[in-house]
């Protein structure tokens, strides 16, 4: 079956059979923390390992072939040059590079949503002993983002430097509107930082993302990539030729990191684009996958994939607005506010999660909130089971 094919449906018992045969019986309802690897990610990180284990001469393209894949895949993803992407470990690494972009700058105030991951907050603490001052937006009383109190500190605060925000915040699912967050950054000309890991792959990227200063992405969640693969994504201002040099660089960033057999210039010249800002050896076998299984999710579609996964959410949508001992904190009836998590709040977390785990279906519990995270091969059969679980611990 292609499953590219326009018009056709995503069909995820098809696509498991394909690409997912060792998921089996069980049902991974938990791509916000992890993604199982696709069979061709699998095989291809065996190759590379297989190579590496061989020993002898590497051909010169190597590494520079699976990295381009990948930078390539991200660019695609996020519909941008490949030029202004970098690849990381981690969206850690991207929200540092962030902070040190905003470091060299005069001190200030940088403000985040109540609710962030720490990844997104943590990095940016290097900055106090220097000047600078973190200052927390409060969420509502459902734990969820307080975009109107965002917006109105972004207009008002004094000293403000820099804005650090998730596309979709990791317990409770909601999907920021960035639009509104880059107009009112851009109309008082501060940085902003976005968090892209709960949105890439699952999520259109709203093309206003393209005027943050930095996206930071990992890829083992949505993205179904190894650990240790993500990506970055530098507004052109802020790549060679807008600034001197980084505040933090590798010696793979120059140019005469592209030939081994002469190294010793110490006097080089940055490289023009993305990878000035990778931090040096990445691992190559992570990368390979992250290209294969972003070659994937391209292949099908994120719009489909979205379509998909928000039709796969319907049996618990459908459950959690006829109950009233539950409270939904995920938006039920705002589409455009959710992506692929679904949370809510219940008075017995503990039982659902022991329950769900004695029927092989994964599921995760974040700030106290039941998290489900369905994807591309989730099929409707395997939530509506999961809802008739639900349904037994209430």
């Amino acid at each position: 079956m292609d499953l590219t094919a326009a018009g056709l449906p995503l069909d995820p018992v098809e696509l498991r059979r394909r690409e997912f045969p060792s998921l089996g019986p069980a049902s991974h309802l938990d791509a916000a923390s992890w993604g199982p690897f696709p069979a061709r990610t699998r095989r291809v990180v065996e190759a590379v390992a297989r190579r590496r284990e061989q020993g002898g001469t590497l051909a010169p393209d190597f590494f520079t072939r699976y990295l381009g894949a990948a930078r390539s895949g991200a660019a695609r993803l996020l519909d941008c040059p490949v030029e202004e992407v970098a690849l990381a470990p981690n969206t850690t690494w991207g929200m540092q590079v962030a902070a040190t972009l905003v470091g060299a700058g005069p001190p200030g105030r940088i403000l985040y949503l109540h609710g962030e991951f720490p990844a997104s907050v943590l990095p940016w603490r290097v900055l106090l002993p220097r000047g600078f001052t973190l200052e927390e937006v409060p969420s509502d009383r459902l734990g969820r983002p307080g975009l109107d109190h965002l917006l109105e500190r972004i207009h008002s605060a004094p000293d403000l430097r820099a804005v650090t925000l998730s596309l979709v915040q990791f317990a409770t699912g909601v999907v920021a509107d960035v639009e509104a967050v880059v107009e009112a950054c851009r109309t008082r000309g501060v940085f902003l930082a976005l968090d892209a890991i709960q949105g890439m792959g699952i999520l259109p990227l709203p093309p206003a993302a393209l005027e943050a200063d930095v996206i930071a992405s990992g890829a083992q969640k949505w993205l179904l990539s190894p650990w240790g693969s993500g990506f970055l994504r530098l507004h052109p201002r802020h790549l060679p030729g807008g600034i001197p040099l980084p505040p933090v660089v590798s010696w793979f960033g120059f140019e005469s990191a592209l030939d081994f057999t002469t190294l010793l210039d110490y006097d080089p010249v940055p490289l023009p684009d993305g990878r000035l800002f990778e931090p040096a050896t990445l691992g190559i076998q992570d990368f390979a996958g992250m290209g294969a299984s972003v070659g994937l999710l391209l292949e099908v579609g994120v719009d489909r994939i979205r379509e998909h996964v928000l039709a796969v959410q319907e049996p618990l949508i459908a459950w959690l607005r006829g109950r009233d001992d539950v409270e939904p904190v995920t938006p039920l009836d705002r589409v455009e506010a959710r992506a692929g998590i679904v949370a809510f709040r219940s008075p017995r977390t503990g039982e659902v999660a022991e329950a769900m785990a004695e029927a092989g279906i994964t599921l995760s519990v974040r700030e106290g909130l039941v998290r489900f995270s369905p994807h591309l091969y989730t099929t409707a059969e395997e939530m509506e089971r999961a809802v008739a679980i639900l349904d037994a611990c209430h």
